[in-house]
């Protein structure tokens, strides 16, 4: 379903097509991240010692796996919140939303080369770059609804649009911090994301306690 020429930006097109390309984008992302965790190839004889040895040499990729899941469900998440406060899409905002949709893509592969590679600055920087340019582009994506209230429901509050605006800006945030800590040679410096969730969920808890009324169900 097209809509008729709005604004500056022409048409505005239904939100639905697009919310199911980028679930199946998320979803394929998400599953992808496993691939990570690959058994090498055994000779020989096996034991529980191997067995052992070979969990352990996991650790860094299981611990990458769940942080990286994470990342992704926060900004799927962001993507479902931004779809509840629109009726309809513009171009930029089309755009804006495919190109994100390359860095979602690219997840699994810096997700596998940084837990490969736990103590290298340039996989940990990849990581984080990655991350960087997937938070900016959420960020420009809010900022996309702010900029056309046409496409925005006409009930909906600017203000709690920018609420969420001003959160998305915590991924940017991190990912800077991350990519200093590589830059200094600190290791394992991608788990600064580590705060992301538990900030996260305290501002969610805030806002809904004190300044949001509970959302609509889309």
């Amino acid at each position: 379903m097209t809509f008729g020429r709005t604004g500056k930006n022409g048409r505005l097109f239904s939100k639905r097509r697009i919310d199911t390309l980028t679930d199946g984008v998320f979803a394929f992302a998400m599953t992808l991240l496993v691939t990570g965790l690959d058994i090498p190839t055994l000779n020989g004889m096996i034991t529980n010692g191997t067995i052992d040895q070979i969990l352990v040499g996991l650790v860094p990729d299981f611990l990458h796996y769940i942080v990286a899941f994470i990342l992704l469900a926060n900004f799927w998440w962001a993507h479902h919140e931004r779809s509840h406060y629109i009726h309809a899409m513009d171009r930029n905002m089309i755009f804006l939303n495919m190109v994100s949709l390359i860095f979602i893509g690219l997840i699994p592969f810096s997700t596998n080369l940084v837990g490969d590679f736990p103590l290298n600055a340039h996989a940990a920087i990849i990581f984080e770059l990655n991350l960087f340019f997937l938070g900016f582009l959420s960020v420009l994506q809010w900022n996309q609804v702010l900029k056309n209230p046409h496409c925005v429901k006409p009930d909906e509050n600017s203000g709690e649009i920018r609420v969420s605006r001003d959160d998305a800006m915590i991924f940017p945030v991190l990912s800077l911090v991350g990519i200093a800590l590589a830059l200094s040679a600190i290791s394992w410096s991608v788990f600064v994301y580590a705060v992301a969730p538990a900030y996260i969920i305290a501002v969610s808890w805030w806002e809904t306690k004190y300044h949001r009324h509970p959302a609509n169900v889309t």
